[in-house]
């Protein structure tokens, strides 16, 4: 059976800057595989969630870290 998976990409600055946003929806039985990996100056983060309520707090989670350093 099909499901629909929300992706959350989310971007830590080294300046303390963070990103994050949904960025896709993915229909498909199996629940797609999270990543990550290193720029020059940011670590970025695709994560894959299976309901929209656990995207979204995840996309205020990141969001959150970047007020904490302002």
């Amino acid at each position: 059976m099909e499901k629909t998976y929300y992706c959350v990409t989310s971007s830590f600055h080294d300046d303390g800057r963070v990103t994050a946003a949904i960025t896709m929806t993915r229909k498909t039985t199996k629940c797609p595989k999270s990543h990550s990996y290193s720029a020059r100056d940011r670590d970025i983060y695709t994560d894959w969630y299976d309901n929209l309520a656990d995207a979204e707090k995840a996309v205020a989670d990141a969001r959150a870290e970047s007020a904490y350093r302002e």
